[in-house]
């Protein structure tokens, strides 16, 4: 196969400008998932140097020694850039070890910077200087950029002939593969897949049971109202009471009615455009009742004033939580778990508890927004000046991820040592709390400290699997079809990303503080009032923000 050409300097330079103007399309994990995450499962970043890779398990395998099942290479090694905490993370993981030890695959690491914005920045430094490793992780408008130019392999032909298994993987995923698929057709990146998570409303189930809270009588947002007024007076003798805390953005409530953001390709509404976790609809039938509903919270002190003035930080949130002054929330799925596990220190009935979706008025259950399936800010590329025996290397050991092994090995780990399978077929984690007592440095068997920083398909049940019983008991039962609204990549041109970059710089904050106005009544909420809202939001460019998400859902998917 022959490799393309490389770019010239004055080419390179050229695109870096549109790659800055791109790059921020599609969606990337939010600051609270990443963080929540850390405090569940992650292990703590390290600055050493790590001579991991070099160890033994990582070399090829003598003649006649067995590789691993559905890995078709012969070994070798490649070089990787990536950000240094990725690396970090991923010398700590028992599983990818082994799977360097089965393939014959040594991956050779350069860190880059901890952090991951300047990171893309030091990608682009690296292409434009012509020291870019064999292969890296950036952005996947910056793979598209630089691969359409020459900078990067087109994976297709490399996987039409070395990587079956991510073959029937594009085969049995056709969204995937029309939005990994650049507009000349080819591939230039694939995508980290991501694992479909949500928030969770999370309670002080002694707090409720002390208020003579039946949380099973909690089914429509008047309910949970009413709950939240018993425990408000309950409660009332204690200093700076609300029953409803949190932190960040107040206005996440708009999936409970039905005022969350949408896309196909008939219509698109509201903040889709890097807001696709927390996107509302302000034209959507339930946007004023919402809005209604959450003065009405205000005005009864149901609903810390502070956080809807956004001036409770979460150091704030926490302590609250902690000292008894706050008794439900909704937030990131893993911060139960973290509450429960310093809560006792506060108060020895301290008991957090995940609280079902709610429904509307007919019974319906009333879903939740996700991110996005694939991380788009996740694209494996390969460095076109890598020889096709390195690229060849590289896609084989990716595609040993997409095999039944490798998805066992990257999710589960090794049977007996990390999972056992049951009588009835099914596979159970054995070393979760083991593995979160490790100090740092050591290695062990993780199945989200990653990031997602390996190619790979992911298994949800084994994901949430690796959690305290808490959070693997609700989100095996609330993450699913009934209950999820699945985040949806688009692909941006440049032009439609700076254009939308440039309407929600300024329409999002508008949005945002009118609605907080109107609960904090500074601006009376009638009906006039708020036509005139959205009026105002129309002429500021929401309308054409939408029109411009539309037409960005059309190019990726089609009608």
């Amino acid at each position: 196969m022959k490799k393309q050409k490389f770019l010239s300097l004055f080419l390179a330079l050229a695109m870096t400008a549109a790659t800055l103007t791109g790059c921020g399309s599609g969606s990337g994990n939010t600051d609270s998932s990443t963080d929540s995450a850390a405090t569940e499962s992650a292990p703590a970043e390290t600055t050493e140097e790590s001579a991991e890779t070099e160890e033994e398990g990582s070399e090829t395998p003598a003649e006649g020694e067995e590789v691993a099942d559905g890995y078709v290479g012969e070994g070798g090694s490649f070089s990787m850039y990536l950000r240094a905490t990725f690396i970090d993370w991923i010398n700590d993981l028992e599983w990818y070890k082994e799977a360097e030890k089965r393939t014959g695959v040594t991956v050779e690491y350069q860190k880059g910077t901890d952090s991951e914005e300047d990171v893309y920045s030091e990608v682009d430094q690296l292409v434009l200087s012509n020291t870019l490793t064999d292969c890296t992780m950036c952005r996947q408008a910056q793979a598209n950029v630089y691969g359409a130019q020459g900078a990067f392999y087109d994976l297709r032909p490399l996987i039409d002939e070395y990587a079956p298994h991510i073959k029937a993987y594009l085969e049995a995923n056709p969204d995937y593969e029309a939005l990994v698929t650049n507009s000349d057709g080819s591939i230039y990146g694939l995508l980290v897949e991501d694992a479909l998570k949500s928030s969770f409303i999370f309670y002080r189930q002694d707090h409720f049971d002390k208020a003579g809270v039946d949380v099973a009588s909690v089914k429509t947002i008047d309910d949970f109202t009413d709950a939240l007024r018993k425990l408000k007076e309950h409660y009332s003798d204690v200093p700076n009471y609300y029953p409803l805390q949190g932190r960040e953005a107040v206005i996440r409530f708009q999936a409970f009615f039905n005022a969350a953001n949408s896309i196909s390709a008939e219509e698109s509404n509201g903040f889709y455009f890097n807001n696709v976790d927390v996107g509302y609809d302000i034209h959507a039938d339930g946007a004023y009742t919402m809005v209604e509903t959450m003065k009405t919270w205000y005005d009864e002190g149901l609903i810390n004033p502070e956080w809807v003035a956004g001036a409770f930080s979460e150091g704030d949130w926490e302590a609250a939580m902690w000292e008894g002054r706050g008794s439900v929330s909704f937030d990131f799925y893993t911060r139960p778990a973290a509450f429960n596990l310093e809560g006792k220190n506060y108060d020895p009935d301290y008991n957090m508890a995940v609280m079902d979706y709610l429904v509307d008025d007919a019974g319906n259950p009333l879903q939740v927004q996700t991110p996005p399936k694939y991380n788009q800010r996740r694209a494996t590329v390969i460095n076109a000046q890598a020889s096709e025996e390195t690229a060849k290397t590289i896609i084989q050991f990716i595609d040993y991820f997409y095999s039944d092994e490798g998805q066992t090995l990257a999710n589960w780990g090794v049977e007996g040592v990390s999972y056992e399978e049951g009588a009835d077929g099914r596979k159970y984690l054995i070393s979760y709390d083991d593995e979160l007592a490790k100090p740092d440095g050591e290695m062990e068997w993780s199945f989200l400290s990653d990031r997602y920083t390996v190619c790979k398909p992911l298994d949800p049940t084994a994901f949430f699997s690796f959690n305290a019983d808490i959070v693997r008991d609700a989100a095996l039962k609330l993450f699913d079809d009934d209950h999820l609204q699945y985040g949806i990549n688009i692909n941006y041109t440049d032009e439609q990303s700076e254009e939308l970059t440039s309407i929600i710089a300024s329409l999002k904050e508008s949005c945002d503080a009118g609605i907080i106005s109107f609960i904090m009544g500074r601006t009376e909420l009638n009906e006039a009032n708020w036509q005139a809202f959205l009026d105002e939001m129309d002429a500021a460019g929401y309308t054409r923000m939408e029109e411009l998400q539309l037409e960005a859902y059309k190019n990726t998917y089609g009608n």
